[in-house]
């Protein structure tokens, strides 16, 4: 039997998506997932592993039947997911807590400590300072916060290494992603004892690091019935989202670029070497040993769009019901007919704080009586396009040359996003046929058990090009004028920020209710 499909699962930060892709690169089904996210207390998000797995066997039942896909056919399984998000395994395997999210910011206290006593040392060893968004603070805060919980842990995974873990049973990682701990040492590829040390993590913690190809095991009984397929299926480690969208988009030559629409947004460069220049520029490794990325991100990309539908486009979901379009393809509508520029309405996408800093809120700024819900919602879209723009201003101030951009993301979907995105770079886009991470992340699994001898032979043979956007130069001046705006209200919002969070902080104390004594 011609073992021919290839299943990538991406566990996303707002649901889980798969990919079923025969050995062509045709993709013969996809089903996608929403899962919640709680937020418990200011700046904190979390998630349940279990809503994971759980939206990976719904998926799976939607999909397979629906089209027809005989199990027998997959010849691997990958697993990706965004980095830096913590799940903390006790000696059962037992998961202790819920999972907290990369975009989780109670780590302040943490960070700064650690900023302060080890912030050089830590920078050395990971090429990463040390911010909210990275695993290493998360598990200093457990060890401070919840002493109880951090006594009973006896291993830490990331979302993909959990869903593999449950798919399998191994306890492992790739590179890429135990680079996203700040535990791991770049130069060697290694556990860094040194940071561990440091910040007081046990090694025995951690789990054993693989290249991302390597079959690490095979699909057990229990989650082959569970989930409907086959017994002894080969999978493979998987990596993070951010390497598999690059492989998937065809991103694997020195100056290609990546502009990410998704619950994130980020802007990566393929280079032959490593340019970190944190807190707003960062390196990671590419699927591809002697490559790297460059990359700069927004926390709050396609969030946003999601939290306004949810906060002020709810007629927009009703309507969706009685229509053959969905609520953000009638947001768009309702956008498009928005002049370029929102007649001075500026939207700043800092919902979860930002990379550099975590104190930032997000606003709208220029409100006048002139503006309507259609101008909010298309100020939206400006305004992570304009948090892009920023990212790659940044790259460039490092003499990285960037030949093109490829746009990927859910939030590529939409047409009027994508050409707002371009007119703000002023540059071409390229829109790959199939742009988000579970493909690359499918494409991860063939690797990994030779259907394909190469990454370059993957991409030659499953990659294709749908169209190349063009940017509006009358437009782009527009958007430049507006971004000097953008940068300054940036700037001036950072006081006014930690000012907000420290009030927050106040009020919360003084509404804490002191325990009666018996």
């Amino acid at each position: 039997m011609d073992k021919s499909y290839m299943l990538g699962i991406d566990i996303g930060s707002g649901g889980c998506k798969i990919t079923i892709v025969d050995k062509n690169g045709n993709v013969a089904a996809t089903a996608f997932k929403e899962y919640p996210t709680d937020y418990p207390h200011t700046g904190w998000a979390e998630q349940h592993p279990a809503t994971w797995y759980e939206a990976l066997r719904q998926n799976l039942k939607n999909t397979v039947d629906k089209n027809r896909i005989d199990p027998r056919l997959i010849a691997s399984i990958a697993v990706g997911a965004a980095t830096h998000t913590l799940v903390l395994m006790g000696s059962n395997n037992e998961v202790l807590r819920p999972a907290i999210l990369w975009r989780d910011k109670r780590t302040i206290a943490q960070v700064e400590a650690l900023r302060s006593s080890h912030g050089k040392e830590i920078l050395d060893e990971t090429l990463h300072m040390v911010n909210v968004n990275w695993t290493l603070p998360y598990l200093v805060w457990i060890r401070e916060k919840e002493p109880q919980v951090w006594k009973k842990a006896k291993t830490i995974l990331m979302p993909k290494d959990y869903i593999r873990f449950r798919l399998t049973g191994d306890l492992a990682t790739d590179w890429m992603d135990a680079h996203g701990t700040m535990l791991f040492n770049v130069s060697d590829r290694k556990w860094s004892q040194k940071v561990c040390d440091i910040a007081q993590i046990p090694m025995g913690l951690l789990p054993t690091v693989y290249p991302p190809e390597k079959i690490i095991g095979s699909l057990s009984s229990s989650a082959a019935r569970e989930l409907g397929l086959v017994q002894g299926t080969p999978v493979v480690i998987g990596t993070t989202d951010q390497a598999a969208e690059a492989f998937g988009a065809g991103a694997i030559e020195s100056g290609q670029g990546i502009i990410k629409l998704a619950t994130a947004g980020n802007v990566a460069i393929v280079t032959d070497g490593p340019h970190p220049n944190p807190p707003r520029v960062y390196a990671y490794y590419h699927i591809l040993p002697s490559k790297w990325y460059t990359l700069a991100g927004t926390i709050s990309c396609a969030v946003c769009y999601r939290w306004l539908r949810d906060a002020l486009c709810q007629h927009e979901v009703s309507a969706s019901r009685d229509n053959e379009m969905n609520a953000f393809e009638l947001m768009d509508r309702m956008a498009g007919r928005v002049p370029v520029g929102c007649e001075g309405l500026i939207f700043h996408p800092h919902l979860q704080g930002a990379i550099w800093d975590p104190y930032l809120k997000a606003n709208f700024f220029g409100v006048t009586s002139r503006h309507g819900r259609a101008h909010f919602v298309r100020a939206v879209l400006e305004g992570v396009a304009f948090s892009l723009y920023s990212c790659v201003r940044e790259i460039e101030k490092l003499g990285v040359a960037i030949d093109d951009f490829r746009i990927i993301g859910g939030g590529a979907a939409s047409p009027l996003w994508r050409q707002i995105v371009c007119d703000v770079m002023g540059k071409s886009l390229i829109h790959p046929q199939i742009e988000d991470s579970s493909f690359g992340t499918a494409l991860v699994g063939g690797l990994g058990v030779g259907l394909f001898a190469s990454v370059a032979e993957a991409v030659r043979t499953c990659v294709n090009i749908t169209d190349s956007i063009q940017p509006s130069q009358d437009n782009h001046a527009k958007y430049a004028r507006l971004f000097k705006v953008y940068e300054k209200v940036s700037q001036d919002l950072s006081d006014a920020s930690r000012l907000l969070h420290r009030t927050l902080e106040e009020n919360d104390r003084s509404s804490q209710v002191p325990a009666k004594t018996v």
